[in-house]
C-alpha cells in the first residue's frame, strides 16, 4: 500500500508543473492500493475549496475563503472532485493513528510539521512504508521510503 500525501492528489486534480509526475505516481501504483488518512483528507477539503473558491469567486487567501464558506457553503465542485478521485482511484480511507507522546516525539526527532509528523505516525502504526509526496520532509522518517 502506498500512502499518497496532499501535493499529489492536488498536483493530479490541478494543472501544475508537478501534474505529469503526480499522474505518473497514482497510475503506477494504483494496483499496489492507494491509502489515504483522515489528515489528508482535511488537507485536501481545504485546499482544493480554496482553489475552487478561487476559480469560481476570484478570492485570495484564507480569510476570503472563510467568507466565500460561511456566504455560499463550501464548494460542492471540491468535494465533487475529491469524492470522485476516491471512487475512480478506489481509494482506501483509514484514521489517523493517535498518540500525543509518538506525535510530539515525532516532530521534534524528524524536525516534521505536525500534520505531517501526524501521517508519518500513522504510517508507521499501519505498516505502511511508502509514501508518494512532493515533500521533502518525509525523507527524514526512516521508516518511510519516498516516491518520487
Amino acid at each position: 500500500m502506498i500512502m499518497l500525501d496532499t501535493n499529489i492528489i492536488y498536483n493530479f486534480l490541478f494543472e501544475t508543473k508537478l501534474t505529469d509526475i503526480a499522474e505518473s505516481i497514482i497510475r503506477k501504483y494504483y494496483r499496489e492500493g492507494l491509502v489515504i488518512s483522515i489528515i489528508i483528507v482535511n488537507e485536501l477539503l481545504y485546499v482544493v475549496g480554496a482553489k475552487v473558491a478561487q476559480e469560481e469567486y476570484g478570492i485570495k487567501g484564507r480569510y476570503s475563503f472563510r467568507k466565500i464558506v460561511s456566504k455560499h457553503g463550501y464548494p460542492s465542485k471540491a468535494m465533487s472532485m475529491i469524492k470522485n478521485f476516491i471512487k475512480d482511484f478506489k481509494v482506501i480511507i483509514i484514521s489517523d493513528f493517535q498518540n500525543y507522546e509518538e506525535l510530539i516525539e515525532t516532530i521534534k526527532a524528524y524536525k516534521l510539521m505536525p500534520s505531517d509528523a501526524q501521517i508519518a505516525i500513522t504510517c508507521k502504526y499501519y505498516r505502511i512504508k511508502t509514501i508518494a509526496t512532493f515533500d521533502e520532509d518525509f525523507k527524514r522518517v526512516p521508516w518511510l521510503r519516498v516516491i518520487p
